[in-house]
């Protein structure tokens, strides 16, 4: 591991999960042993999704985000996968959360790595994002964690106001696919 910052996890856990031991051990890399009961932690990436809903006249959508982190940056809509749900699945249930649209087409696009801070503590994800064509975006209203929903251009959209290095990454990609086409 390159670069380990304030919030990961080896800054905050200290003590086995399973016997309460001080002195849970960081290998530096991915995981934690604990020298009392042996018991071992490893740090995985979470999986989460980002749609990028197309519209018929190629306009994609940007949420603005309602809470930390990175409150009132813009975004893609979409989530973290729950427990046995298929990233598709994902897809579809935050689309419809976060913005009250259903989603029944979707390609993969293409995925990057991101450290998620909250509340203090780094979550490591990896992001997957999806193209979403969309007939109809007359339904879409903001919700969930969503403060705002706009349809804009892919080559108008300021990277600088995006909220995180995966999400720009894959509006690059998503925009060199259109270049590509």
């Amino acid at each position: 591991m390159t670069h380990i910052s304030d919030t990961h996890p080896s800054h905050i856990l200290n003590y086995c999960p399973r016997c309460g031991t001080k002195n849970f051990t960081f290998d530096e890399e991915k995981s934690f042993t604990c020298p009392n009961c042996t018991f071992m932690f490893y740090i995985n990436a979470a999986t989460a999704v980002a749609a990028i809903l197309v519209a018929p006249d190629g306009r994609i959508v940007l949420t603005r985000r309602k809470f930390e982190p990175r409150a009132g940056t813009f975004d893609l809509p979409g989530g973290f996968v729950d427990p046995m749900e298929s990233a598709e699945d994902a897809v579809k249930r935050e689309v419809l959360e976060e913005l009250g649209i259903e989603v029944n087409e979707f390609r993969f696009l293409a995925s990057y790595p991101n450290e998620y801070v909250f509340r203090g503590i780094s979550y490591f994800t990896c992001d997957l994002a999806f193209i979403c064509p969309v007939a109809d975006l007359s339904a879409l209203k903001p919700a969930d964690d969503v403060s705002e929903a706009i349809l804009i251009e892919p080559n108008e959209i300021d990277l600088e106001t995006i909220s995180f290095p995966s999400i720009v990454f894959l509006l690059h990609k998503y925009i060199k696919t259109l270049k590509n086409s």
